[in-house]
């Protein structure tokens, strides 16, 4: 059931969209405006007014899909959104994959002015964060994944993790996928979904490209990347990269087991690529970034 909100009067249509678990998406068209509603069935979130309080810097062209409004009832937390016109990056690719190194460069460069954003002074150190996060998930890993790549994933992220305890505290979009990018008259037009976002390491939002985003184009990924420097892609970029992949095959297998275990085995061949990418973790840049 919609909310009721002075933005949502004089419905026109309203059509209930594919959301998270425990979230409800509508698209709701009244006599003036077309809105995304989300809401959640949990009164005390605060996912909702954390994304509205975001002032991410200007891009001419670049639309962010933030709360026009929010509220709760005795039930539920609810966000308003503005409708963002285009298609995903991933429809445009799937059609036209010669777009892909346009909208890659387009992608890092926006990225990087999303960067820009400090994270607040009372936040946490992201190593510490960082380090807890992985901990946590590492204590969830058995069952799913082969005893000897545990020992060698421990030994490769045991000699990298101190590079965290120099690595900056900004905004992450932190769920850079090509479904939460839009294009409009071929060029980047939005980036959706801000829910998850977070601070640390801002080089840490290239994760979804070696995890997601190669499966359907390579060529995108390698131009996000590079867009994103201007110039050659530094070393140490490429040294936290392969750190961040060898978490996220801990943080990947234990979430998809706990949120969506139907793709669990897809996910675990996902993983046996991300490692064979890395040559078991034996080379920082990865194999479909050369090739």
């Amino acid at each position: 059931m919609l909310p009721l909100h002075p933005l949502l009067t004089h419905v026109v249509s309203e059509r209930q969209l594919s959301g998270r678990s425990r979230q409800a998406v509508w698209s709701v068209k009244t006599a003036t405006a077309h809105y995304i509603v989300k809401v959640v069935t949990d009164p005390s979130s605060r996912q909702y007014e954390r994304e509205a309080a975001l002032a991410i810097p200007k891009q001419a062209g670049l639309s962010h899909a933030l709360p026009l409004a929010t509220g709760r009832t005795a039930t539920t937390a609810y966000g308003i959104y503005p409708y963002l016109p285009g298609k995903t990056v991933r429809s445009v690719l799937e059609e036209s994959p010669e777009f892909a190194p346009q909208l890659g460069q387009e992608t890092g460069q926006a990225l990087r002015r999303i960067h820009d954003v400090t994270a607040p002074s009372e936040m946490t150190s992201w190593s510490e964060r960082c380090q807890a996060k992985h901990d946590r998930y590492r204590a969830a890993i058995d069952g799913l994944l082969e005893p000897t790549w545990i020992e060698r994933l421990d030994r490769f992220i045991s000699e990298r993790i101190p590079l965290l305890q120099t690595r900056p505290n900004q905004l992450q979009h932190d769920d850079v996928h090509l479904d939460n990018l839009l294009v409009e008259d071929g060029h980047l037009s939005a980036f959706l979904d801000y829910g998850n976002h977070d601070y640390g390491d801002p080089w840490h939002d290239f994760v979804k490209c070696g995890l997601f985003q190669v499966e359907t184009s390579p060529l995108f990924a390698r131009h996000m990347i590079e867009g994103y420097f201007e110039t050659e892609v530094p070393s140490d970029f490429w040294r936290m990269y392969s750190l961040y992949m060898a978490m996220v095959v801990f943080s990947a297998l234990v979430w998809t087991k706990r949120f969506d275990a139907d793709e669990l085995e897809a996910m675990q061949r996902r993983v046996q690529r991300i490692i064979q990418d890395h040559a078991g973790f034996q080379r920082d840049i990865p194999l479909w970034y050369e090739t």
